[in-house]
């Protein structure tokens, strides 16, 4: 697999999220970014800056989606940041983004996610946040459906959907008091909880051999494997360092779940962050529950899923700035590429096979994917 650069953007500060937006008839493909001081931009798929817009009061936007939340053919950006509001703009054209409405938490905004979670066949969105809320909100105009407090800020929330009846759905979500608390999705009632000894990062689930799983970890560093049903912690993998992102997947071969450690070595400045050994890493898990491969002293930033005819693969980029292609099926190593500054979000664009890689330092790397 060769990487060929197609263009390079720089800008002034960081990038720290990205998104590509879906061609309409009115509109072809933007690449929309956003950045620590709180600016939007657009650019069109050539590299060239179309929209720089000053959203927040220097204050970072963590979060950015792009969806078509009413379904008009319209699509919505919708942004999370430090300052506690989740905003929404329409896409109104090329250049033009237009607010709608935002809705204000008393905290930074750790994410969202989007879904028809009461039924309605309307989607709502999942905000959660670190003033200890989780909200579920009306997808037209923010207003709150229903919400639930934990005892700390919440880090992460999941929508799980019975395979077999997709009317029952509950959410997921994790906090930095140590517990996950799993919610019927109509209505918020609590069904159980469960606690650890140490922040929960992430929350996520798989159809194992064994059952539907919920799959959690954090600063405890340990991967906890817990039976939905039962509520029982069937497995646990130790990790030397804290549990930090979790993806699980369905593959050509079977479900799988990738998690990352993640390691703050880098903040010991007695040593340049391209001379450190990390002990973090990469592994993939089997549904049965076994890892499949594993990639060594890595501090995994951003991870991304594509498929190229048929064949998947998993980007990576790490701390020390480097962009690694691995083979799904094996994990092997098929292209890499380093740089000096530490990768913060990676997008891939189907129908071009174009890669874009952000970084801390503002740069933005566009490459197109040639197979071998």
């Amino acid at each position: 697999m060769q990487l060929k650069k197609k263009w390079t953007f720089k800008y002034k500060e960081s990038i720290l999220g990205a998104k590509l937006s879906s061609p309409t008839k009115e509109q072809t493909i933007k690449l929309y970014l956003s950045t620590k001081s709180g600016k939007i931009l657009a650019l069109d798929l050539n590299g060239k800056l179309l929209i720089e817009e000053e959203i927040t009061e220097n204050s970072p936007i963590w979060n950015i989606e792009i969806y078509d939340l009413n379904n008009d053919g319209i699509e919505e950006l919708i942004l999370g940041g430090m300052d506690g509001l989740l905003r929404i703009f329409q896409i109104s054209s090329q250049t033009t983004l237009e607010p709608l409405w935002a809705h204000q938490f008393g905290s930074s905004v750790s994410g969202f996610r989007i879904g028809d979670i009461t039924n309605d066949e309307l989607l709502e969105i999942i905000a959660y946040s670190l003033d200890r809320s989780l909200r579920i909100l009306n997808s037209n105009d923010g207003s709150l459906v229903w919400g639930q407090l934990f005892e700390d800020g919440i880090e992460d929330a999941k929508i799980w959907a019975d395979r077999k009846n997709s009317n029952k759905k509950e959410v997921f979500a994790c906090a930095n008091d140590g517990t996950i608390r799993v919610f019927e999705a109509i209505n918020g009632n609590l069904l159980w909880f469960k606690r650890f000894s140490d922040k929960v990062r992430f929350v996520d689930y798989i159809n194992s051999n064994k059952g539907i799983l919920i799959i959690c970890g954090g600063d405890d560093k340990q991967l906890h494997l817990i039976d939905k049903e039962s509520q029982e912690e069937i497995k646990t993998i130790e990790f030397d360092d804290y549990v930090w992102k979790c993806l699980s997947f369905p593959s050509s071969i079977k479900d799988s779940l990738l998690v990352s450690s993640y390691s703050f070595e880098y903040l010991d400045h007695s040593k340049p962050i391209q001379e450190i050994n990390f002990t973090s890493k990469l592994l993939c898990i089997h549904q049965n529950l076994e890892p499949i491969w594993e990639l060594q002293n890595k501090n995994v930033e951003a991870i991304l899923r594509f498929q190229i005819t048929g064949q998947s693969f998993i980007a990576i980029g790490t701390t020390q700035g480097e962009l690694l292609i691995l083979d799904e099926k094996n994990g092997t190593i098929r292209s890499s590429i380093n740089y000096k500054s530490c990768v913060n979000a990676i997008q891939y664009e189907p129908a071009t096979k174009m890669l874009i890689i952000c970084y801390e330092d503002g740069l933005i790397n566009s490459f197109h994917i040639a197979d071998n």
